[in-house]
């Protein structure tokens, strides 16, 4: 029997170049791609890495990727491919693994094809990640620098009124002591049991008094100020959590103040909406460039003609939307579809990068939630971001203060190199315990070594010469007991080496700038 096969060898010889090519593009390219059948068995896999990532003993193929992929990866890779087969899209992981130069992120795209395999692409995404980490703080670093002015103007205000009442106060308690030691006309006489003395005496008080609570509300304006400022400049751009979006929005509000105020009235119209899974700085970020945006769309000088209204309220899914809407020159229908590509601006060069809205897409994007706009020419625009909701509600609850009641008298060491510092938190506890302070961890470390002993160590994270880590460090060799005392006071872990630090250790913290019954209550608390 003889048979023409010139058309089957052909389809052979075509089919082996096909796998042929097949395998070369696959070995060209930077990732590493894995395919698997509906068992999740490995078949076939190609590309660098697959060494590192893949089980570096025996034999791959045919074993489960959960035998052959670290295990916290295979966990997610799980889940993105019940996600792949319900949408019958390609669905991203990303994921960070130690490695020999620290940790490195990689991005697995997941695909279940119609051919009922697997196909796992992962790629080492470890650079990018750390220029798009780049790219998002030198944003927000932008909008600070563009606000620059106006935050100055809102701390200048507040620090001008407290300067000013201090000043006032402290003149009349000067000149109330000068009358009280040398009594002059029309002074009565401090003497034992003088009603008229004692009542003289409460009103001058009473009017210092008015000054006092003006500076002390100052003060805490521009501790609200400094606050919003750390949460534009953290770098835990990693963590999520539950996050109050209307908190975070007037932070916003806040910073972005001076640029609404001379162009808009602001309109708040907040419903009660549950708290959002998301990282409060980069939602911050977020919220900040829509405002800056919102209030650069109308002229100066026009705030009673416009308005920028910021509302919140839940959609039929029970998911948290934020908007912000404005009366301003509106967006072209024709431009819209660009509005979020890196680059692309509306405004004139030299007044923006492009890059704003595209992050925002990419931040809002990050964190489960959609970005979107709607515009139209003369108009304004509404920009909407839909959040998902925090699966641990616990923190919206706010606690109930505990009543104040007097604690047992304990024995607390100040550390901080701002003298004036030490002094205050001096003042704040002296009436309750025995305080001493110190402006160097050396001077706290001499005090331990020659066997004193505290029931708190309330101590500066950062100082000259030695550090409060490094004192921590120390008491932990020479009396571990008196490390677990410590309480670090920061004004922000502005490096490395003290986020890290502050995520390592569980001792409490307090932030700057020191808010007095906060201190207290938290000392009652640890002195039990």
């Amino acid at each position: 029997i003889f048979e023409d096969v010139t058309a089957y060898r052909g389809a052979e010889e075509a089919l082996r170049k096909s796998e042929a090519r097949h395998r070369a593009l696959l070995r060209a390219l930077p990732d590493l791609v894995v395919v698997l059948d509906r068992c999740g068995v490995v078949l076939d896999y190609h590309g660098p890495n697959a060494t590192w990532l893949l089980a570096s003993t025996g034999r791959c193929l045919g074993r489960t990727f959960h035998e052959v992929l670290p295990a916290e990866v295979a966990r997610e890779i799980d889940v993105a491919i019940a996600a792949s087969q319900a949408t019958k899209k390609v669905v991203s992981v990303k994921h960070k693994l130690p490695a020999a130069s620290g940790v490195s992120t990689y991005e697995a795209r997941v695909l279940c094809a119609e051919d009922d395999n697997v196909y796992l692409v992962i790629r080492d995404v470890t650079e990018q990640s750390r220029m798009e980490e780049q790219l998002f703080i030198s944003d927000r670093m932008a909008s600070i620098g563009t606000l620059a002015a106006g935050v100055a103007h809102e701390i200048n205000n507040p620090l001008a009124a407290l300067m000013a009442n201090l000043t006032f106060a402290v003149e009349d308690v000067t000149k109330l002591a000068q009358d009280l030691h040398a009594p002059g006309p029309g002074t009565p006489s401090p003497g034992t049991g003088n009603e008229g003395s004692s009542q003289w005496v409460a009103a001058r008080l009473q009017a210092i008094d008015e000054p006092l609570q003006d500076a002390r509300e100052s003060a805490e304006r521009v501790r609200h100020i400094v606050r919003d400022l750390k949460i534009f400049s953290r770098s835990d751009e990693e963590k999520t959590g539950a996050v109050d979006v209307r908190a975070v929005m007037e932070s916003s509000l806040r910073m972005a103040w001076n640029e609404i105020r001379h162009r808009a009235r602001l309109v708040k119209d907040y419903a009660e909406v549950p708290w959002v899974e998301a990282n409060e700085g980069r939602l911050g970020q977020v919220f900040l460039n829509l405002i800056v945006n919102a209030a650069q769309a109308m002229p100066e000088g026009r705030a009673d003609r416009n308005e920028i209204r910021v509302v919140t309220k839940q959609d039929e899914h029970g998911r948290v939307v934020v908007e912000i809407r404005d009366t301003g020159s509106g967006i072209a229908e024709s431009v819209i579809p660009r509005i979020f590509d890196p680059f692309f601006t509306t405004k004139p060069i030299g007044e923006g990068t492009g890059l704003g809205l595209s992050i925002c897409q990419r931040i809002v994007t990050a964190l489960g939630g959609e970005l979107s706009v709607e515009s139209q020419l003369g108009k304004g625009s509404v920009f909407r971001i839909i959040l998902p909701v925090a699966k641990d509600q616990a923190a919206q609850a706010s606690p109930t203060p505990p009543a104040v009641v007097a604690g047992r008298r304990g024995r607390i060491l100040v550390i901080d190199d701002e003298p004036m510092l030490g002094k205050a938190v001096f003042r704040m506890l002296c009436r309750d315990h025995e305080v001493l302070t110190e402006t160097t961890a050396r001077a706290a470390i001499e005090r331990v070594s020659k066997g004193e002993r505290f029931d708190l160590m309330l101590c500066d994270l950062m100082m000259p010469e030695l550090t409060g880590m490094d004192l921590h460090a120390e008491l932990l060799r020479i009396a571990p007991e008196q490390a677990q005392k410590m309480v670090f006071m920061t004004g922000g872990a502005f490096t490395t080496h003290a986020r890290e630090f502050l995520e390592e250790v569980r001792n409490p913290r307090i932030d700057k700038p020191l808010d007095v019954d906060k201190v207290r209550a938290l000392v009652r608390g640890l002195l039990g």
